[in-house]
């Protein structure tokens, strides 16, 4: 592919081998995070670490039962859960280590992008928690005042710390308008296009903010393509 090439030539499926609709995932991804921000009761470390146990004994077991197949279950756990859970993938290598290790397989992420798929999603999943975890909440009713239990993973609750004021990159009202994220997109491609002919610099890279919530939403919603790429930038 020659490097002379302009981007509006080359296509996501060129550059990792994959198609997704980035600009509504994106819009998704938005809508969350500053959900996320407006939580407050969800940066209080009881919170954080309660969520972290949900997470890791709880949601990561159950979704990985009832995942068959290479396509996710429609299924969208309680917020402080996907908080953890998006974090997490933030490290796709680490996480399809974490997935390996622990299931044998990746655990993928369902494709969600309206309001009327994730109420669903969500209902979908408050039944069968219900079912298999009958005397834990669905919610996360940890409070400042609650003790705080002993963290099983000191990395995973590093990750959710250093985040947490992630969200605030993203809360201009124009970052979610579509011709806006349409042009972010041209940009972000331009990015896959030149990393790995860079890979031997990529630490030094700091994308932009439009480059970096479509990085970030790529992560999380194509992790197992991802890794794939991750690799071959690291030479593994």
């Amino acid at each position: 592919m020659s490097m002379s090439r302009s981007l509006s030539e080359v296509s996501e499926k060129e550059i990792v081998g994959v198609s997704l609709d980035l600009v509504s995932a994106v819009r998704r991804n938005i809508g969350f995070l500053r959900t996320v921000n407006e939580s407050l009761w969800l940066h209080d470390r009881p919170a954080i670490v309660e969520a972290i146990r949900r997470y890791d004994e709880l949601w990561m077991p159950l979704v990985a039962e009832i995942s068959v197949g290479s396509t996710p279950p429609m299924v969208l756990p309680p917020l402080d859960i996907e908080w953890v859970w998006f974090c997490h993938t933030l490290n796709p290598v680490n996480y399809g280590r974490y997935c390996e290790s622990r299931f044998s397989k990746l655990i993928g992420k369902p494709t969600i992008f309206d309001e009327e798929n994730e109420e669903y999603a969500l209902n979908r999943c408050r039944e069968i928690w219900m079912r298999r975890y009958p005397a834990e909440p669905f919610e996360n009713e940890a409070n400042s005042d609650s003790p705080i239990l002993l963290v099983k993973s000191e990395d995973l609750l590093s990750e959710v710390l250093k985040q947490r004021t992630l969200s605030s990159k993203f809360l201009e009202p124009y970052m979610t308008d579509i011709m806006y994220l349409i042009a972010v997109r041209q940009r972000y491609k331009g990015f896959l296009y030149i990393l790995p002919r860079v890979s031997d610099k990529c630490s030094r890279f700091v994308p932009a903010c439009d480059i970096l919530i479509m990085w970030l939403t790529h992560q999380v919603r194509l992790m197992r393509s991802v890794i794939c790429f991750f690799k071959f930038l690291l030479g593994h």
